[in-house]
């Protein structure tokens, strides 16, 4: 059965110009921005009502917060903050008590800078630590780079999280957590390739969700403690007030790639282990992995949260089996790909694109993607040999990550192959509890063997790399990346879909219907406007009887 999206409900996409956009500054525009206005989306970010407004049904008949231009827009920046730390801008729309965390280095309780005397040397430790945060992400110390990566063999602790607080009216307070995605560290990416799983979930990114769980009473709110006449506030306490729905508390969260992930297995530990309230949560998360197996999870589109994804983006396509919440999917197609990915317009470049497209439209889910990735590994393997293979170690490579991965195989490319494909398959076998097929991996090989004997290995990885990161950027050189322009200018084409428990077999996707979800707004919009038409007559005191002096006196002239 399908269901259509219903917009006008839940989905309420207003104009740019009713959005509060008609003034924000266009990106070859000199003059200063405004204060306290994001960066990517010039959102007003103490404009916080499209957060916290009361659940509605979706197209699925579940209960979660509505979806607005300005809640996605919103979280679209905080997202990003969680990549950049820069604070500023949410300093000047009212935000304070911030925490950043970076592995296991916490800096809690920055509280925005006052003009007060007393307050100038806070603001100035404020700032340091801030640059300290800053300088832990572009970590490049070989020795420290070894010896976090050895840290990450038995468990994943390389989380990135900002938490901050904003007053709302009536006495209420706005909680942020910006979860950070991968980072520029080969390290980084060790938690994303433990696809083996725990609790029901892709271990890697349940490690890191249950890490930063940890220091929940280490992160505090020394200014919103201040106001409320408390003594101290610690990230615990919030979370144990917003079990009641008269919690003064709400929780706004939002994340790119493992961001996104941790944001979905944090929802889902906060309500079954710590027993917040779905009311009092919402969540926008961009590029989103698949997170469960679904094998403990009832429902997967109970969690009140959304997912904003690329139709051509890899990365929500893997991980483990199912997203959780509600998934809003953007059709690219070739103009938007002009615009966003920047590929290589090189005839061998284009050449190896398209040799790999088959492939690439066939990786529909983690298994499918395992099962195609140690093919394609193992024919480089035949094909290009030991020798081949460490002579690309001395390359450099247009991704700072796949650089330090490979400088720390140590002149032995094979062996990490060999370890790529080993986890691939534990991978599979954990997520659909059977091995690789190995005449399926047999007959993929013999397909793929002509490409790869066809295309210089390098040029091959780059159009691999070209099918991963173009269609994955939240932004692209300080300018809109495909996530960002979905954003500021594709959220009336995303179709809704949820996954479905299906027995035995894996999880399966249930879309809504996107053309009567588009004939349905406009009717909506048409109602909508006659409605507010009336209202306006009502206050003008048309449409209504009156039968005071004056109107016996006009229907006397009448």
């Amino acid at each position: 059965m399908n269901f259509s999206l219903n917009l006008p409900t839940w989905f309420p996409l207003a104009p740019k110009v009713q959005a509060g956009m008609a003034d924000a500054p266009d990106e070859t525009d000199a003059s200063p921005r405004s204060a306290g206005l994001g960066p990517i989306t010039g959102r007003d970010l103490s404009d916080l009502g499209s957060l916290v407004k009361p659940f509605v049904r979706d197209p699925f008949n579940r209960l979660r917060p509505p979806f607005s231009r300005e809640a996605a827009e919103l979280s679209l920046e905080l997202a990003s903050m969680a990549y950049t730390l820069d604070l500023e801008p949410w300093t000047e729309a009212g935000w304070n008590d911030f925490s950043i965390q970076i592995d296991d280095d916490l800096q809690s309780g920055l509280t925005r800078r006052s003009s007060a005397d007393g307050e100038r040397m806070r603001a100035l430790i404020n700032a340091l630590k801030v640059r300290r945060a800053k300088a832990a992400l572009r970590e490049r110390n070989p020795v420290s780079q070894v010896m976090s990566a050895l840290r990450q063999r038995e468990r994943s602790d390389t989380i990135k999280a900002v938490c901050m607080m904003h007053p709302l009216p009536g006495g209420q307070f706005l909680l942020a957590i910006g979860f950070m995605g991968t980072g520029k560290r080969f390290y980084d990416w060790i938690s994303n390739f433990r696809f083996t799983t725990e609790e029901g979930f892709h271990k890697g990114f349940y490690q890191l969700c249950t890490y930063f769980e940890q220091g929940a009473e280490s992160i505090v709110f020394p200014a919103t403690a201040k106001a409320l006449g408390l003594e101290k506030l610690t990230l615990g306490e919030v979370l144990s007030e917003m079990k009641s729905l008269s919690s003064r508390f709400r929780l706004w969260m939002a994340g790119h790639s493992q961001g996104a992930a941790v944001m979905q297995v944090f929802c889902h530990r906060l309500m079954t282990d710590w027993g917040v309230l779905a009311q009092n949560m919402t969540g926008y998360g961009f590029a989103s992995p698949t997170v469960a197996t679904g094998r403990l999870v009832q429902d997967p589109a109970a969690y009140p949260l959304y997912h904003i994804l690329n139709s051509d983006d890899m990365v929500p396509r893997m991980g483990a089996l199912l997203h959780l919440g509600l998934c809003l999917e953007y059709p690219a197609d070739d103009d938007f790909r002009e615009r966003c990915y920047d590929l290589s317009p090189l005839p061998a470049d284009v050449a190896a694109r398209l040799a790999l497209a088959p492939y690439q439209r066939a990786m529909v889910n983690t298994p499918s993607i395992l099962l195609y990735s140690t093919a394609f590994l193992q024919c480089v393997a035949e094909e290009k040999g030991e020798e081949g293979l460490n002579s690309l170690l001395d390359r450099k490579w247009a991704v700072p990550a796949v650089d330090r991965m490979l400088q720390a195989a140590g002149g032995k490319a094979m062996n990490l192959l060999d370890r790529l494909v080993e986890n691939a398959q534990n991978g599979h076998a954990a997520l659909t509890g059977q091995p690789m097929d190995e005449q399926a991996l047999a007959a993929l090989r013999d397909r793929m063997r002509p490409v790869v004997h066809a295309f210089p290995f390098r040029r091959l990885m780059g159009a691999v790399l070209a099918y991963c990161i173009p269609p994955h950027r939240l932004v692209r050189h300080e300018q809109d990346g495909a996530y960002a322009v979905i954003v500021r200018e594709g959220l009336d084409r995303l179709r809704p879909f949820i996954w479905m428990n299906n027995g035995e077999a894996l999880p399966a996707k249930r879309y809504g219907r996107l053309t009567l979800c588009v004939r349905k707004a406009e009717a909506a919009a048409a109602h909508q406007h006659a409605v507010r038409a009336a209202r306006t007559a009502r206050r003008r005191g048309m449409g209504v009887r009156r039968t005071g002096l004056t109107a016996r006196r006009a229907g006397a002239r009448r």
